[in-house]
Formats: C-alpha cells, structure tokens, sequence
C-alpha cells in the first residue's frame, strides 16, 4: 500500500510504501529510502486513514501536493497563510 506523506528523515513529502504482515508494518519513503516500522494494529491502521483524510484538506491548500503519483516523487512545501474565511451572508 502507498501513501502520500511528509518524510521526518528527509522532510519532504513523497509516497510511503507501507508493507505489512500479522504483527508488524514498515513505513518506507520511496525518496530517501529511510524505513521504521510500527506495529500493525487498530491505532496503526486509524493513523493511516487520519493521513488520508487530512490530506485531502492540505491538498486544498498545497496543490502540488498532486504532483505526487509514482514512487520517487517529491515535494517541498513553503508554509503558506490560509486564506481568510468570508463573512458569509447576514
């Protein structure tokens, strides 16, 4: 499975190979091959549909974060204002 998350060992985001069996999964950047595992359980598997949920929100913000579609690819992101929220209708 694959995901697209920010890398602690090379602070870019890129796609994360995650490999899995009964007890353990290992998180793999496919940038710069950096890996740990976790193991696989209930709270392992809740943080990884979190990362998908909450990236559907920073792509909104980012859109180069859809740049992001085959192992190997990265991005650098610059920290960005959210825009203002309108007023709405009173």
């Amino acid at each position: 499975m694959q995901i697209k998350d920010l890398c602690t060992s090379c602070d870019f985001w890129t796609i994360t190979t995650i490999e899995h069996d009964s007890e353990t999964a290992t998180f793999t950047c496919t940038y710069c091959k950096n890996s740990f595992q976790m193991p696989w359980d209930t709270n392992t598997r809740f943080m990884i549909r979190s990362i998908r949920t909450s990236l559907k929100k920073r792509t909104k913000k980012y859109p180069e974060l859809q740049e992001l579609k085959y192992a190997g690819d990265f991005v650098k992101l610059v920290e960005r204002a959210d825009p203002p929220k309108g007023q709405g209708c009173k």
